[in-house]
């Protein structure tokens, strides 16, 4: 008995020791490189406590600005003509109300469609362009003689547009802005003006993930019917007045990097993800399962800029019976934002806790990023030992059946 007692618990050790060895992920790229984008992200080396701001100063170091961002000036609001789209719906008048007075819908095609002078070019043409060209077409059709043709063009409401976003931004590609609302104030409804807070350069970056924390907004390029300006978006989060742009259909943003982790674009902002979606997995015990661990919708979906040791609270990583939960291992999976690549970082959640450098190696979590938390060493042991009593239980029910 004696001897069967002492295999068995040195087969225990033996589980319980692999169970805890935690291999060191392997990535592509060295995340103590100046090539990782976040410092946070390095490993768990023990260095001394660091000196206040060192975190900043070291992100700071690895960023640069793109040959391409600069040299480009800004125009301010005034000087940047917001011409027509599809969908957008103007108003015409005449003197004594003649034709072609009412209200046009600009076509698919970039055109209105006038009974008297045929379809009319209007996109990429202030309304002042569009009151000149009407009124030559109508005097070119004989319905008026030249000096007597004074129509009055005035929008009435836009329309969705479709823009390009692109660079370093969560989301991509072609985005709708200036969604129209389900109830419609009447009086707005009627009245005459252009302005329209859905289709600017905030709402688009918006719609498009939000600018990432690697993101260079003072850079940011759009392209306007055939040009370019560069219009710097950092009073966004302080507050100073910005060059919000208009953006009309077909327009197109580029977001440059700076190729390094910024604390100011980890948090919710105009411009930035309001909060983030994190896949997580705790399945250590006495919790049998993620629903019993207390992990659902609200412990997912975190705040933007929330770090690794504040999401572990929230999956229930942390606290619990201090012998069997402390030095459980936590593993972040995140995607390099340049890259594309996904990362793996391994963290000893006690050391997080207790450590005073901890903000050295709290890395801010991302949209789509996963957690997961392993068990410690006694929590293996409890589980080999639970798994042989079930096995031993389970031959000593097989033996009383047997014939």
């Amino acid at each position: 008995m004696t001897t069967r007692f002492l295999s068995l618990m040195l087969i225990t050790t033996a589980l319980a020791g692999c169970g805890d060895g935690f291999r060191k992920p392997d990535n592509t790229v060295d995340l103590n490189s100046n090539r990782a984008t976040m410092l946070e992200r390095q490993d768990d080396q023990g260095r001394a406590i660091p000196a206040p701001g060192e975190v900043a100063r070291g992100n700071g170091a690895r960023c640069r600005v793109e040959p391409s961002a600069g040299g480009v000036p800004a125009l301010p609001v005034a000087a940047t003509v917001l011409s027509l789209s599809p969908g957008d719906l103007i108003h015409v008048s005449m003197p004594g109300d003649e034709a072609p007075a009412g209200n046009y819908k600009v076509d698919s095609d970039g055109t209105i469609s006038f009974a008297l002078v045929g379809k009319l070019p209007v996109t990429g043409r202030s309304v002042e362009q569009i009151e000149k060209d009407l009124a030559a077409r109508l005097v070119a059709s004989g319905q008026f003689r030249a000096g007597h043709a004074h129509p009055t063009v005035r929008l009435m409401d836009r329309d969705q547009v479709r823009v390009a976003v692109a660079g370093a931004v969560f989301a991509g590609g072609a985005v709708m802005i200036n969604d129209r609302p389900q109830q419609v104030d009447q009086n707005r409804a009627t009245a005459y003006g252009d302005h329209s807070a859905g289709r600017t350069l905030t709402q688009a970056l918006a719609r498009a993930g939000g600018v990432r924390p690697d993101a260079d907004i003072a850079h940011v390029a759009v392209e306007h019917l055939g040009s370019r300006v560069i219009v710097d978006l950092t009073g966004v989060l302080d507050g100073r007045p910005v060059n919000d742009l208009p953006l009309t259909d077909g327009d197109r943003v580029t977001v440059p990097s700076k190729h390094c982790f910024q604390a100011q674009l980890a948090r919710p902002s105009a411009i930035t993800p309001p909060g983030v979606r994190v896949y997580m997995s705790n399945l250590t015990q006495p919790a049998l399962n993620n629903a019993a661990s207390g992990i659902g919708r609200d412990q997912t979906s975190l705040p933007y800029g929330t770090r690794l040791l504040q999401a572990l609270f929230s999956a229930n990583c942390v606290g619990g019976a201090k012998m069997t939960n402390a030095h459980r291992l936590a593993v972040l999976v995140s995607t390099n934002p340049e890259t594309g690549e996904s990362e793996v970082i391994e963290r000893d959640i006690e050391a997080l806790i207790r450590r005073a450098d901890r903000d050295l190696y709290n890395p801010v979590v991302l949209p789509n990023d996963a957690i997961a938390c392993y068990d410690s060493g006694v929590t293996n042991v409890r589980e080999v030992l639970r798994s042989l009593g079930d096995l031993a239980a389970s031959a000593s029910v097989a033996r009383l059946l047997a014939p």
